[in-house]
């Protein structure tokens, strides 16, 4: 059953936006009471900031830090101290206009109906009141604050602007409240809290593990580089009182739509029994963010304000940032299981932990932004930028440089982190096994290898079949043969066909495989340069001969990288004694629920050792059916081997049905079933494609 309690990312970008509508309230006031709409964004944030420090640093709270970031608690003090000093003190007596100290009282009122809002809370979800009495109490508490914020308006306002900022106020409190409501049963987490030693521990354990470590700084970046586009965006729109309410719906409309669509995208896809890699869609969001403020970079070096472009960078900053939030919603649950397998059980307080990082982030964001908009007031002097022409003549690359660096920094934190949706799901099922009484060590020790140790992803690769993709377009026949099973994995069997048969493989098999590779093509590169010539280039008629040795040895290296992101397994085809590392890494493989891929004909079985056959089926090696018995041997599992065969001429993928390993049968003649099985079936498979692509030329 799906829980209800919001994920901490999801309180983080609720509290972002709730604070956001704050932020655009109070600098459209400052500019209705004292015209100049920056400063009051820049009070607001004062206040935040040192609540939110406060919040974060506070003994119960700051025990479930890091080292790291308990130990910035003096520089950040120090920091925050100078900013209210110049923000609340020295500016406004450089300003000395009376009407500051209203815009003082209203961000007072705002943050006091906060804190009051906050406590009621606490005690409802903590038992101590009763929810009637909570339910009167934060109307009684929303009333007073709203005739309080009225009286401040139809007092110093004109009518109409007053009642325009009621109608903002009364915006800004509905979407606190709420927040709060979403952080309610959150807050219950307060009376169960895991001692601070117990969690220090579970700390330290977490620590120690790459994947964790890499998604702490990838979240945290992505929610700083949130809180500082937000800000900085905003500054820029919400100057005219008379659009504020558009502006603050396009805010929230923004927010919601695409944060909406990304769901509906993932769900979608998962009932189409496709998978969805969160780190390609955080790359994707990322790339689309970063883009957007290099628009308003370019915009802002024009020195003057295009609105097409304000728009078009705030909505690809908001979409990216959205679809960032939805992702890390999903690697959120997959860092659960991540704790827990580091520490081999329990993890007492890491959901404390993770709160507090992710508040430890919001708040180093919403200082930057200060330092940003403090900067900005103190630059200019009492001439504050009022309008998007002056904000955009001035300290551009101050204001847009450390969002663009957050950002960046996000992105290459992506790059390196090592948990693919495979990886996720097989960590999972470990878990649930292992809640089950069981074990299964070759999963085990896979996982060690990239949920502990360090390593990443193959993003290059995948980005290279994405490329390939469109032109190596295909027709998939038979997938309904394809019969997933993580605890007995397929074996697939393809013809070569050159490099035309790996490449429609890796582009098209429906599930994730592990390719059987000669080990000519990854071990050595200059072992991949002879192997590369002799079979594949020395064959291309087109390619003048001095150029057909370079080639060769530029692809070696790049093999070798290659074939390892593809996690590859070697077949050392000329050294028997090898051989039986290319058997045990496979069962170590499917053990661990990885399908495998193997292209089993002979490359030298044509026309005296020049290479595979183009077309139809070559020579094959039988060699590689003993990997069922020794399967069978280790694991009691009946191995299968499901035929398939790539046409090039008519661009189709067919999967023949699959042949098991029968175990009662003797070893070759075992062996010879199955091998005859397969040819069998590809064989047909081919001969059926080659005379629909007949017919279709002859057409």
């Amino acid at each position: 059953m799906k829980s209800s309690r919001p994920k901490p990312q999801e309180r983080s970008i609720l509290s972002a936006m709730s604070g956001l509508y704050a932020f655009i309230f109070c600098m459209l006031v400052s500019q209705s009471l004292v015209d100049m709409p920056i400063f009051g964004g820049a009070l607001l944030l004062c206040a935040r900031v040192a609540l939110a420090f406060y919040g974060t640093f506070m003994r119960e709270n700051s025990a479930y830090l890091p080292p790291r970031a308990r130990g910035m608690r003096r520089a950040m003090l120090i920091l925050l101290l100078l900013l209210n000093l110049c923000v609340v003190v020295l500016y406004p007596i450089q300003l000395d206009n009376p009407k500051l100290w209203i815009l003082f009282a209203l961000v007072l009122v705002m943050q006091l109906r906060d804190a009051m809002n906050r406590r009621v809370m606490r005690l409802s979800v903590t038992g101590e009141m009763q929810e009637r009495r909570f339910v009167l109490l934060i109307a009684v508490i929303q009333a007073m604050f709203l005739a309080v914020i009225a009286a401040i308006f139809l007092y110093n306002l004109p009518l109409e602007d007053g009642l325009l900022m009621l109608g903002g106020y009364a915006l800004c409190n509905g979407m606190e409240l709420y927040n709060l409501m979403k952080e309610r049963a959150d807050l219950r987490l307060a009376g169960m809290q895991a001692a601070p030693e117990r969690a220090q521990e579970t700390l330290q354990t977490v620590s120690q593990t790459n994947a964790y470590t890499t998604y702490e700084k990838l979240s945290a970046l992505i929610l700083m580089a949130m809180e500082m586009t937000l800000v900085l965006l905003y500054t820029f729109l919400a100057i005219s009182t008379r659009q504020m309410l558009g502006y603050m719906i396009v805010a929230l409309a923004c927010t919601l739509l695409t944060r909406e669509a990304a769901e509906y995208y993932i769900k979608r896809r998962e009932r189409k029994g496709k998978t969805n890699d969160p780190t390609n869609l955080m790359l994707a969001g990322l790339l689309l963010w970063l883009y957007g403020l290099i628009v308003l970079n370019r915009m802002l070096g024009t020195r003057t304000v295009q609105y097409l472009y304000v728009y078009a960078s705030l909505c690809m900053c908001t979409a990216g940032s959205s679809l960032c939030m939805t992702c890390m919603s999903r690697m959120e649950h997959a860092m659960v299981n991540v704790a827990r397998f580091a520490s081999g059980g329990a993890t007492p307080g890491f959901k404390q932990i993770r709160h507090a990082v992710l508040e430890f982030a919001a708040l180093l964001g919403q200082m930057l932004a200060l330092v940003t908009l403090t900067a900005l007031c103190f630059a200019t002097g009492k001439d504050l930028p009022r309008d998007m022409a002056q904000i955009a003549a001035r300290f551009q690359p101050l204001m847009v440089l450390p969002a663009m660096l957050t950002v960046l920094g996000a992105l290459l934190s992506v790059l390196k982190f090592p948990l693919s949706s495979r990886h996720m799901a097989k960590l999972s099922r470990f878990l649930r096994l292992k809640d089950a009484g069981g074990d299964n060590p070759a999963l085990r020790r896979q996982l060690e290898s990239v949920v502990v140790q360090r390593r990443s992803q193959p993003f290059f690769i995948r980005a290279v079949l994405a490329v390939l993709r469109p032109f190596y377009r295909h027709e998939l026949k038979g997938v309904e043969n394809i019969v997933q099973d993580d605890d007995n994995p397929i074996v697939f069997i393809c013809n070569h066909g050159e490099l035309y048969g790996p490449i429609v493989c890796m582009l098209y098999i429906p599930v994730p495989i592990r390719p059987w590779s000669i080990s000519e093509m990854v071990v050595d590169k200059d072992e991949v340069a002879a192997y590369v010539y002799k079979y594949t280039i020395s064959r291309q008629k087109w390619l003048p001969e001095k150029l057909k040795w370079p080639i060769a040895n530029l692809i070696g290296p790049l093999s070798v990288w290659a074939m390892g992101q593809l996690e590859s397994i070697p077949v050392y085809r000329n050294k028997l004694r090898e051989l039986m590392k290319t058997f045990n890494q496979s069962v170590e493989a499917m053990q661990a629920g990885d399908n495998l891929l193997i292209f089993p004909e002979n490359p030298d079985g044509v026309e005296q050792g020049k290479g595979y056959e183009r077309a139809g089926i070559g020579e094959v090696y039988r060699g590689f059916a003993m990997l069922a018995p020794i399967y069978y041997n280790k694991t009691g599992k009946r191995c299968r081997f499901l035929p398939m065969f790539a046409h090039k001429g008519l661009r189709t993928l067919s999967f023949g049905t699959p042949v098991e390993y029968d175990p009662d049968t003797p070893p070759n003649e075992e062996r010879d079933r199955i091998v005859d099985a397969l040819i069998d079936q590809m064989q047909s498979l081919a001969d059926r494609e080659e005379a629909l692509y007949q017919a279709k030329n002859k057409e």
